[in-house]
């Protein structure tokens, strides 16, 4: 998805709900590029994958999922957002195991 974005073969949209959420948590459409530029994968789900990243001016850690579907034109950012320390290990890459009741 990067390369393609890179060398410009494909185009980057946002959704609504992307640009929504973001907007929540104090994430700037900047944020979400320099992400989905320079931020590590951390999950592939085949067509989606979830980057990490931290803004330039807070260190917030911000997590981008884009889709690409092949064949298609454009990678679309799906969503964007502070990933809750509740719910994710300290380094904002693997989910926290539930606990079981």
């Amino acid at each position: 998805m990067r390369r393609l974005l890179t060398q410009e073969r494909v185009t980057l949209r946002f959704t609504d709900h992307a640009i929504i959420e973001a907007r929540k948590d104090g994430l700037t459409v900047e944020d979400l590029e320099d992400n989905i530029i320079n931020g590590e994968l951390v999950e592939d789900y085949g067509i989606r994958a979830l980057f990490l990243n931290f803004t330039r001016d807070d260190e917030l850690p911000c997590h981008v999922v884009l889709e690409y579907v092949p064949s298609s034109e454009e990678v679309v950012c799906v969503t964007a957002y502070v990933p809750d320390a509740k719910e994710w290990e300290p380094n904002w890459k693997k989910r926290k195991r539930k606990k079981r009741r």
